[in-house]
């Protein structure tokens, strides 16, 4: 539409200007809608905005827990949802579309979340919030073995389209998260995950790889520095464990010290997020798994983190 005079547009018939505009998308259709009097009415109508509505959007809408207004028109429905992520599946999971394309986007709240322990009280404390969307969140009172995994269905998202999934969350404290990285993962449920590695503490106040290592042992700063600069070796690290004494898997300096360790965001609404990973919804059928964890450290309890839930929305740009 950009190459395009929209002007020609207003010399065709309504309908048929609706039907070209429904190949194109909302920004275009409202830039358009800025031309003329004439154009704003084929590119606000029904016929227009309802091709931008997911095709199942009666039934997504039909299961939000509080009713949905009775809009007039298609796009005021579309800019709603674009703007009020609705509550569905019981308050478990929130609905929304993505402004500039009309995508679907999908937050799985912490009830719809596989946590571990979650549902012992001396690791973990259901509550609200009232900056949630969620009617619960889950606070972290204290565990050694963090793992946190959600699944969703490729069919209910949008068909061929790039997906990043984000775990949304604060963090009372950053006590036991600031020792090492957790590992993050996405990918199709059954199939070996690619790990990667993220802070959940901000940037400045985790330790340096290896600054716990020489604390706890005879190496020296140098030897420190030179095993950064081998960036090869492999660190395996005995420490006490409330389970029994055992090896921390090794970890080699290469994952650790380059710059592609995820960092948080603050997101708009408060809350910080980590991006998980990437997927593309090509197969229907498969199941998406993403994870964060901390399954191998016994270094030191954990606590303080909130569990808002995970995220998944069209990568842009």
């Amino acid at each position: 539409m950009e190459n395009e005079n929209p002007n020609i547009l207003s010399l065709l018939p309504e309908d048929c200007t609706g039907k070209i505009l429904g190949f194109t998308s909302p920004v275009d259709v409202c830039r358009v809608s800025l031309v003329s009097k004439s154009l704003q009415s084929a590119a606000d109508s029904n016929s227009v905005w309802e091709k931008f509505l997911p095709c199942d959007y009666q039934s997504i809408i039909s299961g939000s827990v509080t009713p949905i207004p009775d809009f007039g028109s298609k796009k005021d429905l579309y800019v709603y949802l674009c703007h009020n992520p609705i509550l569905i599946d019981a308050g478990s999971k929130s609905f929304s579309l993505e402004k500039r394309t009309g995508k679907k986007c999908y937050f799985l709240g912490a009830r719809d979340l596989n946590i571990a322990w979650a549902d012992t009280p001396r690791h973990w404390r259901w509550t609200s919030l009232p900056e949630s969307r969620f009617p619960e969140v889950v606070k972290l009172r204290r565990v050694w073995w963090l793992e946190i995994r959600g699944t969703i269905r490729v069919g209910v998202l949008s068909p061929r389209t790039s997906y990043v999934a984000y775990i949304v969350y604060k963090l009372k404290n950053d006590h036991g998260f600031h020792f090492r990285p957790s590992e993050v993962s996405v990918g199709v449920c059954g199939v070996e995950l690619d790990t990667q590695f993220a802070f959940l503490v901000p940037k400045g106040r985790q330790y340096h790889p290896y600054k716990s290592i020489y604390r706890m042992s005879s190496a020296t700063e140098d030897e420190l520095e030179q095993l950064d600069d081998d960036n090869e070796e492999a660190v395996y690290i005995y420490f006490p464990c409330p389970y029994g004494r055992g090896p921390l898997l090794p970890v080699r300096a290469s994952n650790l010290v380059q710059s592609n360790i995820r960092r948080r965001q603050l997101r708009d609404d408060g809350w910080f997020e980590i991006e998980l990973g990437e997927f593309y919804t090509e197969n229907e059928d498969d199941c998406i798994e993403m994870s964060l964890k901390e399954v191998n450290d016994c270094l030191s309890p954990k606590d303080g983190l909130i569990v808002e839930g995970i995220e998944i929305r069209p990568r842009m740009g």
